[in-house]
Formats: structure tokens, sequence, C-alpha cells
């Protein structure tokens, strides 16, 4: 896929796999104080450190299999998986980096980021099994958020999917981003409690052309 047209017109650069790590980078610190991070990660230190090479994997995986969008000073990016490959399989994470996983990241960790992922895969396959754009990741430096960066990143794919006709998914485990996305016509379709340590994951489905979604 081309880089959309209205990503041109606002602004936005379309990242590549070279640029991973600079992006992966920027996330980690938008991503640093997340519920689910400080679940998975409660030591900030480690969370720190492992951050960037974590995202990583996501970014490299947006980058081969969707759309990864940055601002062009860096200020925020967005990563998408596009239909037909919105679900992550082993092979891919693998192509990502995750074999190096077991070498640099303690295994308590890693059994509570699988645990957290699996919650989120099946809410996923329940409630977006039609093709869909999926967005994996969205993040604004810590110092500039709440100035419109986000809203910006988020709006050139908006327009796309609502003229392809085709859904939106995402999932937040933060509950003050849940009408952030509402204002972009994402609709709250689930919400999983059963996590530990009070951690839920809001899953939310944008309609086909925008049209409200269903609850």
């Amino acid at each position: 896929m081309t880089m959309l047209p209205s990503a041109r017109g606002l602004g936005l650069t379309r990242v590549g796999s070279a640029d991973a790590p600079r992006v992966a980078a920027l996330l980690a610190r938008a991503f640093h104080d997340d519920p689910f991070m400080c679940y998975a990660i409660p030591d900030a230190h480690q969370r720190r450190h492992l951050l960037p090479w974590l995202i990583g994997l996501n970014v490299r995986d947006g980058c081969g299999y969707g759309e990864v969008y940055t601002t062009p000073g860096g200020e925020g990016a967005a990563v998408w998986l596009s239909p037909g490959r919105a679900r992550r399989t082993p092979w891919r994470m693998l192509r990502a980096g995750m074999l190096a996983a077991p070498l640099r990241v303690h295994w308590s960790i890693l059994r509570r980021l699988a645990a957290v992922e699996a919650q989120a895969q099946a809410l996923h396959d329940r409630f977006a099994p039609e093709p869909h754009w999926y967005l994996t990741q969205l993040g604004v430096e810590p110092a500039q958020q709440r100035q419109g960066i986000a809203s910006r990143l988020l709006a050139p794919m908006l327009s796309y999917l609502d003229a392809q006709a085709l859904p939106g998914y995402l999932e937040t485990e933060n509950e003050a981003n849940v009408a952030f996305y509402e204002r972009r016509g994402f609709r709250v379709v689930a919400v999983d409690a059963s996590l530990p340590a009070g951690l839920h994951i809001w899953a939310m489905r944008r309609a086909a052309g925008g049209a409200p979604g269903h609850r």
C-alpha cells in the first residue's frame, strides 16, 4: 500500500523498517506509564530499558504488514495492521525479533505479557472477524500530549476507512483513552476485567463507513 494522499496532506511520514528503532523509542516514552506496561514490567528502570526493544517488535511488524506513520518532528506515531494481516502469527513475531526475547526479558515479564496478549487476541478474534484495519499502537511524546497530535495521526486512516467502507479495531488498557477514541467513531464492544492487578482491556470497534458500532 502506498502512502495515503491524506497523510501527505497532513504532513505525516510513512515509516520504514530502518526508522523502526527511532519510532519504538518514541512509543516507549509515550507508553512508559501505561497500565499494561506497568503491570507487565513493574520496575520503572526495567521498563525504561526494555520497552524500546519490546515495542520495536510491534513497530517492525507494522512496517511489514501494515502502515506506520509519524509526524515529521517525531512527536507521535501510529501503528496499523492491514486487512487480512491483523493477526500476529508466531512466525511473524520471530521475524520481528522475538527469538531473542528469552535472552533479554525475564520469564516473569514474558508470562505477564503473554497472558494479556492472549486475552486481547481472544477479544480481537471475537469482535473483529471480518477484514479490518487494526490500530495496534498510538502514542505521543509525554511533553507534547493534548496538543492534537494523536488526532492528526489518526485522521488519514479514518478518512481512508470511511472511503473504503472498512471497519477499524483497537484495544486499550487505559480507561482515559476510551473517550478519545469514542469521539472518533470507535465504540466499546467488550470490557475484559478478568486480568489481575485491576487491569482491564477495552475492545473498541469502528464500524465500516464511520457509522456507530454496536455495544
